[in-house]
């Protein structure tokens, strides 16, 4: 079917009209974001709040004590005389995926932000086997003639439950000149302090002859068994990197993405036995731990509100 001129003139002239209208609108909504992203960028304070996962991995445990026990299935059992200088441990625990939520309150100050917040993470831990048991000098305790005769056995169980990591934290953000309107992406650093417990430490170990030979053991081989159970807790410094991006649903609410890269200090502990065949030597005996620095990534979905001027 063909068209007149007229006709041809009148829909260009609509199509025109459409392009210019749809232009228009165009120009109004950015002219809008950008009013908007101007007015996050006024001074004024702000809470927030974000949920999201997490996960840690670096934390690795270094413990010994300095008790003189030889125990049964050690080489030194087969000798006279035996010289124990204290034990040294090593393992390298490993947590899952985790969940975690933080909070803040803070001041804008045009494109940058300074807030104080706290966070919480929690993470189940894995101890695994330990990776070696020396001597304290760092020399093999070896094996004795009655754990390769089968006339002894160490019957062992060790675990960790979760670990906790909750920071207080000064954060720095500032909000980077580029993007689309409403979406500001961001990058940021902070420090604080944690707040790191593993909730439970277990270890107990149990000798036994599983020969049934009836061999007399003097002291008996349940002498030898020990039980620890506690936790850890302890208070570090933390570093913190974040990196992230805002959508202005308004000019007083955002909502956005944050990563986040913590790394907390070396955690120390000091732990008691609640029965060790040390303690008819001194009933005092304890173990150090050292868990190294743990790094901690997170990625959270928050909300931020402004309020005041």
């Amino acid at each position: 079917m063909k068209t007149t001129r007229n006709e041809r003139f009148i829909m260009n002239l609509q199509r025109q009209i459409t392009v210019a209208f749809a232009l228009s609108i165009c120009l109004l909504l950015a002219a809008h974001g950008e009013a908007a992203a101007q007015d996050r960028r006024d001074s004024g304070w702000y809470v927030s709040g974000g949920l999201g996962g997490n996960f840690a991995y670096g934390l690795d445990q270094s413990g010994s004590n300095t008790e003189s026990t030889c125990y049964p299935t050690s080489a030194c059992f087969d000798m006279i005389l035996r010289d124990i200088p204290g034990y040294r441990w090593r393992y390298d625990p490993s947590a899952d995926r985790g969940i975690g939520f933080d909070a803040a309150v803070g001041r804008v100050f045009d494109r940058t932000r300074i807030e104080v917040a706290y966070a919480h993470r929690k993470n189940k831990v894995d101890q695994g086997p330990p990776l070696e048991i020396t001597y304290l000098d760092g020399s093999s305790a070896g094996a004795s003639s009655f754990l390769g005769l089968g006339l002894v056995q160490a019957t062992s169980m060790n675990f960790f439950e979760d670990l906790v990591t909750r920071t207080v934290t000064l954060n720095a953000y500032y909000d980077l000149p580029f993007g689309p309107s409403r979406i500001t992406p961001y990058v940021g650093v902070g420090t604080g302090i944690a707040f790191v417990e593993l909730t439970r430490i277990f270890f107990s170990i149990e000798y036994s002859d599983p020969s049934g030979e009836g061999t007399i053991y003097d002291p008996p081989l349940s002498f030898y068994n020990s039980k620890q159970d506690t936790r850890l807790s302890d208070t570090v410094f933390a570093g913190h990197v974040y990196a992230g991006a805002d959508y202005g649903l308004n000019d007083r609410a955002a909502v956005g993405l944050k990563a986040a890269y913590s790394r907390v200090d070396d955690v120390e502990h000091i732990g008691t036995y609640e029965y060790h065949p040390h303690f008819d030597t001194d009933p005092s005996l304890t173990n150090k731990n050292t868990f190294s620095a743990t790094n901690h990534w997170s990625l959270t979905l928050n909300v931020r509100f402004l309020f005041g001027n």
